[in-house]
């Protein structure tokens, strides 16, 4: 039994099981390789609920298709594993059921009925619902389906919940929620019928209520029913509102009575502008929901969405606000955070940095899921042994302690090397040093990743070291891996080395000891050399980020960002909420060009709403001034000049490759390897991936 997270680590009855603690996951398609091209499931998916499984999920939910693949709509069938008739349970039970239960581990079917359906083996698949009502116009071509129809979805539903529990599935999960079908036909929004199904909301939600009824008469009385559905969804149209609070509440007894023995709580829909899942929605934020269903629930009620700190899922089932935690990112983050909490490991937990690289390409681009920011093995990895051990052990250098060097690093000492990690600062974490005081969660993995260094005596640090040539002549290693980071893009104008002119670069060195080179004005070069020697010995993100929320310098209280692409849009978000005036100027047409989908609309939805931000896209940077930027705009009407005042001027044009040491080593040492952002300058996920990467092939 867990001392740290009591309830959190705790067994709960569901009907006719045990849950062995209170952390389930919601389900998402993995897409392509987790499935067969006929939609067939596949060893890496196998792997990957495997992984769960021996990790202690209590019971791991996941998508099944409901019918089956044809010549009329080849192209468009979604990559889930087929769950139609008899024929898809040896597949079912090789792949997904005994790789679970294998660890004794729970698995639940969630049949996809989210907004799409195909009715027969003639029609193709496409968006149902109860009328043809779009919230959104690019999410749009709904069917209103006839009543034919509907005697026809419960039909299939009902042989879809027979086939999962022949082939051993041990629950079964209701799609009611997030806009799928069930969830058009509850709210006013999208439910305009004036027969049977529509009007009152007993009529309203009388086809889940049916669904759930004719689903528990095919499993059986002890079979789990889980029923997702949204009671807060943000969401109207001119036919009405979404579902109120009030309407949930009266609909949460109805869908007992009916059969349901766990309510798995989801909040808005697909079409929802509210932010859900970002990090701008704190850790547990969305507990106020399940508390209100709890006052009238008699069965468990899980929240899912912003589930991603052990400690604050124990304070919320404390607090009585939930009785289980539903959740996805936090396990693709660490498939293991169950067994850490029941086994109060918290140093080893590998906590979601809230990156949403997982949602933006499963979700938003139909990727499959590759990639995490903190766990390389998604994808490809799957396929593979995890740190299997070398044939032969290796002395091996690592130059650089960000993402992709801690993860070379360490990958390496666990399958067996000797390995020696170098970093010319005089602490740990690479460019994650500075990115954690514009966005804190990445100081999560910047711990756990120190923590896995001291747990690893493999691993000898070698800080305030630069890594030359002659350095690799001396220690003689078998392979290196060079993640040194890339190279600064900087600007070429008049004035960019204005004494009012700053990169991220600038706060790097300062952070690791060093004095930016050219720093203008006699003050100013005083100020960059003092903060220089204080974060010599003594630095937190957390510290660097009050000072700079608070103190005048290095950053005034104008500042005029220049590069509209993630790092500029962190660091003016930071500007905007410590009430600077901000101006980010870009010359692609979008600010937040490479912003995630996931994070894209509310991060620009809050710049454009900030008095205290102004966006210039199109616009071209002339010349710095003392007194701010001068710059050209590109309109219909043509181009003009305009001039931005600003006491700081940021330069945010992100990383270019940095290949000269790599290739500098190439004819000293055997193996060399380029990772991260000097080989191919990415995001977090494709450092951690790459470093993982190496680290396998030496």
């Amino acid at each position: 039994m867990s001392t740290q997270y009591p309830i959190l680590g705790s067994p709960l009855r569901v009907n006719g099981v045990t849950l062995k603690n209170r952390m389930i996951t919601t389900s998402m398609s993995p897409g392509a390789g987790y499935v067969t091209k006929d939609n067939r499931p596949t060893q890496r998916l196998a792997n990957y609920l495997e992984e769960r499984a021996e990790g202690q999920t209590a019971l791991i939910i996941q998508t099944v298709c409901p019918w089956k693949r044809n010549e009329v709509d080849p192209g468009h069938i979604h990559e889930l594993p087929s769950c139609y008739d008899e024929s898809c349970i040896p597949d079912l039970q090789r792949y997904m059921i005994e790789p679970v239960h294998k660890h004794g581990g729970l698995i639940c079917a969630q049949p996809y009925y989210v907004h799409d359906w195909k009715p027969d083996a003639e029609t193709p698949e496409g968006p149902y619902g109860p009328s043809d009502i779009a919230i959104l116009k690019f999410m749009g071509g709904f069917r209103a389906m006839t009543l034919e129809q509907i005697e026809a979805f419960k039909r299939q539903f009902f042989n879809v919940a027979r086939v999962c529990k022949a082939a051993g599935f041990d629950a079964i999960e209701v799609m009611a929620g997030v806009g799928g079908i069930l969830s058009r036909f509850m709210a006013r929004a999208t439910n305009n019928r004036t027969d049977e199904y529509g009007g009152s909301l007993e009529n309203r939600v009388k086809l889940t209520l049916e669904v759930i009824r004719g689903v528990r008469e095919a499993v059986g009385p002890e079979f789990p029913i889980v029923v997702r559905w949204s009671p807060v969804d943000f969401i109207k149209s001119p036919a009405g509102p979404g579902l109120s609070m009030e309407e949930a509440l009266r609909i949460a007894p109805m869908l007992e009575e009916a059969g349901c023995d766990l309510h798995d709580l989801a909040v808005g829909w697909h079409e929802t502008s509210e932010p859900l899942t970002t990090k701008v929605i704190e850790d547990g934020h969305w507990a106020f929901i399940s508390q209100q269903i709890k006052t009238v629930a008699k069965k468990p009620v899980a929240q899912g969405y912003r589930n991603t700190d052990p400690r604050v899922m124990e304070r919320n089932l404390q607090d009585g606000k939930m009785d289980v935690v539903a959740g996805l990112r936090y396990s693709i983050a660490d498939p293991a955070l169950p067994r850490k909490v029941m086994e109060d490991r918290t140093r080893d937990m590998r906590l979601c940095i809230v990156c949403c690289r997982c949602l933006d390409d499963v979700v938003s681009q139909g990727k499959p899921l590759d990639y995490c920011g903190v766990n390389p093995r998604l994808g490809e990895e799957l396929d593979h042994e995890a740190f299997p051990k070398a044939a032969k052990r290796k002395r091996v250098m690592v130059v650089g302690s960000g993402p992709a060097g801690i993860n070379a690093a360490l990958t390496a000492a666990q399958r067996g090397h000797a390995v020696d990690l170098y970093e010319e600062g005089p602490r740990l974490g690479g460019c994650v040093k500075m990115s954690s005081i514009f966005s804190p969660y990445h100081e999560r993995y910047l711990d756990y990743l120190l923590a896995q260094v001291k747990q690893h005596p493999e691993i000898t640090v070698h800080l305030k070291t630069k890594v030359t040539p002659e350095t690799v002549r001396q220690v003689k290693p078998d392979a290196a891996i060079v993640a040194v980071g890339g190279k600064p893009v900087g600007l070429d104008v008049p004035g960019a080395d204005g004494k009012n002119v700053v990169s991220s670069h600038d706060f790097l060195e300062m952070i690791n000891g060093h004095k930016p080179a050219g720093k203008k004005g006699a003050l100013n070069s005083f100020m960059w050399g003092a903060g220089s020697m204080f974060l010599k010995h003594y630095y937190t993100p957390s510290f660097a980020r009050t000072m700079t929320e608070k103190s005048p310098w290095p950053i005034g209280r104008s500042v005029a960002i220049i590069g509209g692409g993630l790092p500029g849009c962190e660091f003016g978000h930071l500007c905007m909420e410590t009430g600077r005036t901000t101006t980010i100027v870009e010359e692609r047409k979008k600010v937040g060009f490479d912003v995630g989908g996931s994070d894209r609309f509310g991060l620009i939805s809050g710049f454009k709403k900030a008095e205290n931000v102004e966006l210039y896209p199109l616009t071209r940077v002339a010349a710095i001034t003392e007194e701010g930027v001068k710059a050209v705009q590109t309109t219909p009407e043509g181009d003009r000049e305009l001039f931005i005042p600003a006491k700081t001027v940021a330069v945010t044009l992100g990383l270019a490759e940095n290949h000269d040491l790599g290739e500098a080593l190439k004819p000293l040492v055997k193996e060399v390897y380029l990772v991260g952002d000097c080989e191919t300058p990415g995001r977090i996920a494709d450092a951690t991936k790459m470093g993982y990467r190496a680290a396998c092939a030496l």
